[in-house]
């Protein structure tokens, strides 16, 4: 009978503390701009303390012996919290996203480690390299008897010097600024994944996270507006129908590009591979291709059925 090897504390996820996220946030430096979705998650963890991001680490050891090696990891997991209300309960939505030392074979004992999580109770959509699951991952919900759904996606970035030079130069009709929680409504009708959220967990992204909108200047109407969405990036981008192929949608990417580098941390969006129409926009905004990805989704409640 084959024995599974013995895990020592060393080996488990660790919840980090405030200091340790300083720690780990210069750490990811030296990862970008290929893991720019952990770095900007472990920086809102920090930058707002909101206790619904989570960040869990686990050090690689020395060789030969059990102790870590400081400073040094194999594994860091950013998981976002968000509760929502469905059939009259209480539904956890988990976000999950990952630096690893290797292809995403390590997430398996990880997310065991993690015991908040519910495989079979709640929603998980996690955030992964390449356009198909890592083979461990699709072991892990086959041995759960859970459904995974695939999304494969394209992230594209901008280098942060690129991003710091964009001139957010305003149109003459329209004028551009951080949104106000009073958007929050807005911004979530105009949402096509209204299923993964609540208004009330927007309006918390508005405050805590960078955003913009442009507004009219004759009426103060807001037409056009993008945000911060860990661990997404730079997401919910949207322009009112009767406001678009105006430039408004391009003011407000830029104006959240630069305050985004602004805070150290390197702008990206994530986008599905048949949106022809995100790629074209995002390539003529000097965006270009990181990677690969996939949004992996456990649907343990049936919130996908």
């Amino acid at each position: 009978m084959e024995h599974q090897p013995h895990r020592t504390q060393a080996d488990r996820m660790q919840l980090a503390t405030r200091n340790c996220l300083f720690r780990l946030l210069s750490f990811l430096d030296g990862k970008l701009p290929q893991y720019c979705a952990i770095h900007s998650f472990v920086g809102a963890a920090l930058s707002t303390t909101n206790p619904s991001y989570r960040v869990y680490y686990r050090k690689e050891c020395l060789t030969n012996t059990l102790l870590p090696k400081e400073d040094n990891y194999s594994l860091i997991l950013g998981v976002g919290l968000e509760l929502l209300q469905k059939s009259g309960q209480e539904v956890k939505i988990w976000f999950l996203t990952a630096w690893t030392d290797d292809d995403d074979g390590k997430l398996e004992d990880a997310y065991e480690d993690i015991s908040e999580i519910d495989w079979n109770s709640d929603l998980v959509v996690g955030h992964y390299k390449h356009h198909t699951p890592h083979p461990s991952i699709t072991n892990f919900l086959t041995n759960k008897q859970i459904k995974g759904h695939c999304y494969p996606c394209y992230q594209y970035s901008i280098p942060v010097m690129d991003a710091l030079n964009f001139d957010c130069s305003e149109l003459n009709d329209v004028y551009v600024k951080s949104l106000e929680r009073r958007h929050a409504q807005l911004v979530y009708d105009h949402w096509p994944y209204k299923e993964s959220t609540v208004v009330d967990n927007v309006a918390i992204e508005i405050e805590q996270l960078p955003s913009a909108g442009v507004f009219l200047k004759e009426n103060n109407e807001l037409v056009s507006w993008i945000m911060c969405h860990p661990p997404n990036g730079m997401s919910r981008l949207h322009t009112l129908e009767e406001h678009r192929r105006r430039g408004y949608a391009a003011l407000a990417v830029q104006y959240l590009s630069k305050r985004v580098a602004q805070s150290g941390y390197v702008p990206f969006v994530n986008m599905d591979i048949a949106n022809v129409v995100s790629k074209q926009f995002f390539e003529s905004m000097k965006f270009t291709l990181l990677r690969p990805i996939h949004i992996g989704i456990a649907d343990g409640v049936g919130i996908l059925s």
